[in-house]
Parts: C-alpha cells; sequence; structure tokens
C-alpha cells in the first residue's frame, strides 16, 4: 500500500528521427521541450508526477553514415528507452507514453512491442534489460507474450505488465528506410543483411495501446523512406477498445516531423502536425508549460517552405521517385477524407494551390481520383 501514498507518475520517452539533434528543434524536441516537469494538475484536477527523457535521432553519434542508412544503433536506443521505463515506473497507476519521429517512432512502436511481449523488469532487475531483448528478437513462438519462454522469463524476473497509454508518431519510415539498391552498389546483400538483423521489430499495434496517433507526410517521394503505416494486431480487437487515428499531412517527411533549420522561418506544415500531436495529447491529460503550449499551437507567422527531400542528397537520387499510397482508414476500410485527412483535406488554412502544386507528387490526386471516380488535373 506504500506505493499508493505518492502521485502516479505519467512516464514520457522522446525518440527523434535520423540524424536530428536538438538544433533542428524537430516536433519531437519541441514536444519534449514544451512538457512540464515534476508535479503537475490535469485539465480533470488529478494530480501526477511527469518524468521524461528525449532521445536524439540514429546518425548523431561516431558512426553517423551507419546510423542514417542503414539505422545503425537502434537497438541501443531501445533498451536505453525500456531501462528508462524500468528504472521509474513503478505500479498499474502509472501511464507510459511514447513519442517519436520518422526512425524515432519506429523505436517506439518497436518499444511497445518489446514491453508488449516481455514485460517491464522490476527496478532491482534492470541489469537483465540484454537478456529481455534477446527474448524480444525470438521469432519462433516461445519469444511471443503467450510464448513458453516469454512467461517463464516473466515470472522468473516478476515482470510488470503495463498498458501503454500514448503512442505518438510522426511519419514511421518503413524496414528502417532500408530498400533494395542496385545490383551494382551491392544492394542484395545490404538488405538481406539488415533485415536478418532488424526483422524481428514488431510495430503493430498491439493490444496495449489504447490511444494511438500518426501524423504521416504526403507528398515525400523518396524510396528510403517509405511509411510504416499503423494496423491492429489482432482482429479480435475493435475499434471501440483502442483509439487509432492516422491522418496525412501535406509536405514532406521532414515537414511532417518538423525540421526548424535556424535560418528559417518556421515551417507552416511542421507547426500543423505538432499543434495536431499536442492538442491530441493534451486532450488525454498530459501537461504542458502554459506559455510554450500557447506557443506551439499558435501558427500565426509561420510560412510554407517547399523542399524537394528526393533532391537532398545523392544517395536518394540513386532510387527512382516513389509516389506514397493513402490506404483505407484503418477503422473504417473506407477511403474518407473526412477521417483520414488533416482538416478533411482543406489545406486552403495554410497553403495556396499555387503551394500545393510545386510538389511533383501525384498522391493526393491519386486518392481523390479513387474517392470521386473521375480524372483530375
Amino acid at each position: 500500500m506504500e506505493a499508493y501514498q505518492t502521485k502516479p507518475r505519467r512516464i514520457i520517452v522522446c525518440l527523434d528521427g535520423t540524424w536530428e539533434t536538438p538544433y533542428e528543434r524537430t516536433n519531437v524536441y519541441k514536444f519534449a521541450q514544451a512538457l512540464a516537469n515534476g508535479d503537475v494538475i490535469d485539465y480533470k484536477g488529478q494530480a501526477w508526477e511527469q518524468v521524461h527523457t528525449y532521445y536524439s535521432g540514429l546518425g548523431t553519434s561516431r558512426y553517423k553514415i551507419l546510423g542514417g542508412l542503414f539505422g545503425y544503433g537502434i537497438s541501443g536506443q531501445i533498451k536505453s528507452a525500456y531501462k528508462y521505463i524500468c528504472e521509474h515506473y513503478r505500479d498499474e497507476r502509472d501511464e507510459i507514453w511514447l513519442i517519436g519521429f520518422s526512425r524515432g517512432a519506429y523505436a517506439v512502436r518497436s518499444l511497445s512491442g518489446m514491453i508488449y511481449n516481455v514485460g517491464l523488469l522490476p527496478q532491482n532487475k534492470v541489469s537483465k534489460v540484454e537478456q529481455a531483448y534477446q527474448l524480444y528478437r525470438l521469432r519462433g513462438e516461445n519469444g511471443r507474450p503467450n510464448g513458453v519462454d516469454a512467461i517463464k522469463f516473466r515470472q522468473k524476473y516478476q515482470c510488470k505488465m503495463p498498458s501503454i497509454h500514448f503512442l505518438g508518431c510522426f511519419d514511421t519510415v518503413g524496414a528502417l528506410g532500408v530498400p533494395k539498391l542496385p545490383w551494382f552498389l551491392g544492394g542484395s546483400i545490404f538488405y538481406n543483411l539488415f533485415h536478418g538483423l532488424h526483422g524481428f521489430h514488431d510495430t503493430k499495434l498491439t493490444p496495449i495501446v489504447k490511444h494511438a496517433y500518426h501524423a504521416i507526410s504526403i507528398h515525400d517521394q523518396r524510396a528510403w523512406f517509405r511509411p510504416t503505416l499503423m494496423h491492429f494486431s489482432d482482429k479480435r480487437y475493435h475499434p471501440e477498445s483502442q483509439t487509432l487515428e492516422q491522418i496525412w499531412f501535406p509536405g514532406m517527411h521532414a515537414d511532417v516531423g518538423g525540421q526548424e533549420i535556424p535560418k528559417y522561418s518556421r515551417n507552416v506544415i511542421s507547426c500543423h502536425s505538432l499543434q495536431w500531436m499536442m492538442s491530441k495529447a493534451h486532450s488525454q491529460g498530459l501537461v504542458f508549460k502554459e506559455n510554450l503550449l500557447r506557443q506551439m499551437l499558435d501558427c500565426r507567422g509561420c510560412k510554407f517552405i517547399y523542399q524537394d527531400s528526393y533532391c537532398s542528397s545523392l544517395v536518394y537520387r540513386l532510387m527512382p521517385r516513389e509516389d506514397r499510397v493513402i490506404e483505407k482508414d484503418v477503422t473504417t476500410q473506407t477511403y474518407d477524407p473526412k477521417l483520414q485527412l488533416y482538416n478533411q483535406g482543406d489545406f486552403s488554412s495554410f497553403l495556396t494551390k499555387e503551394d500545393l502544386k510545386k510538389y511533383k507528387s501525384r498522391t493526393l490526386i491519386n486518392y481523390f481520383e479513387k474517392i470521386y471516380d473521375k480524372k483530375i488535373d
């Protein structure tokens, strides 16, 4: 009963995107900076203790190229975040919040899969993180939540089985962004080697996730950055048991995830995607610093900044342009702008038709042609 004499705790883990550091001021970084720390009161009048941690993206260490191109270091990132949660989680009243961008989004989704599979180690057993991770890596039935090895591990170390209260992702990139390169660049070798090491990551929306929100880029065309969309992991779980909103925003990968280079003004698309995510988090009870919350939710003065991410690097141009495809809504299995597109597909309050015409991608046009069954110029 001693634990219940304290306030419940919110544990917020923020993982940034490839090559992203606080210098770029991404939406994940801004989200983390805006969080209120310590003792807080949410809008329902509930007292909480909020603690959070922020991790820079892959490719920001001395293994910059390996991390950026091939996701080197993602295992360490996941284990470090898992350990942080284990060290701070106490009982079922505590909430776990996971926020990520790009491969950081992939990592927090994999982290939620790891927690679903092996549970959380008690604070006095965090030295067993490596064993927990290796169990998660198992691809056979024994490594699954109801598998023999998983059950034995949880019983042996008295693991806790928490829920994930909030999972917020900005443009999760697929397969860790590693496509098959042309044969003359050793494509099959790199692809098979990488996926042999990292193919175990579980990024489906597991039953322990209560509320999931995913902001996705419409116009990015890099084959290296295919989006990993969210899907329910078990058909027996109906939409009523989980919140899942997957919204498509105009712009490139970096627009949706936010990448504020100091010499530029604030990016209006980045502002809207951050505004959407912070509003969802706030509605679920998360407490932000009032001055920063008002600042982040105010998009006045922001500008449209066109950038073609496909042309940003010779490496990306080795692959052909590839339009993204807006699939059916996860919860209704229909194509519906009201459910899938930001602001129901009306971007006129912050983008002009001329702005949208600058993008080479036909993803949005193809989507509306599919809905209205007619050609759109």
